[in-house]
């Protein structure tokens, strides 16, 4: 349990834990975290509750699953013709390690462009439209929220 889930992308506008994750990952982690880790869940479980919730289709749910265990958020067993899928972290420990990590990319990017003389760190919209530094004098409120947080020159 010890492997660092694979996230690549930050959403600093995004609630929780969709700053790291598509919104259908998160209701998929946040439905398997509800459920007892024992005896697992299976993506017939997961399916139920979101095609009621919002119309998923079941390979939707089965193909989402499968990349969440490729990124390492999963676990995924076989059992007969399915897999049971249980949580490689608590939702605590999930939040916990993308925070940490985001913190110590953020502390090497600014180590780096420091030693390099970069002039400044700047938030970019989705267009990749600098919106202001992060160490200027723009309110936040005068930018759209940002996707990525560091450019180069």
């Amino acid at each position: 349990m010890s492997r660092d889930p694979a996230i690549s992308v930050f959403r600093p506008d995004r609630p929780g834990i969709r700053k790291v994750l598509g919104d259908l990952e998160a209701e998929i982690m946040e439905e398997v975290w509800a459920r007892p880790a024992d005896p697992g869940t299976t993506v017939r479980d997961v399916f139920a509750v979101l095609y009621a919730r919002r119309g998923t289709a079941y390979t939707t749910v089965m193909s989402t699953m499968a990349r969440l265990a490729r990124k390492g958020l999963l676990e995924a067993e076989k059992a007969g013709i399915a897999y049971i899928y249980r949580p490689r972290f608590t939702q605590e420990e999930f939040v916990s390690r993308f925070v940490g990590r985001i913190l110590e990319n953020l502390t090497a990017a600014i180590k780096t462009l420091h030693v390099v003389g970069h002039p400044s760190i700047v938030l970019i919209d989705r267009k990749g439209v600098a919106q202001a530094p992060i160490f200027g004098t723009q309110s936040d409120a005068k930018f759209r929220p940002p996707v990525v947080a560091l450019v180069g020159q």
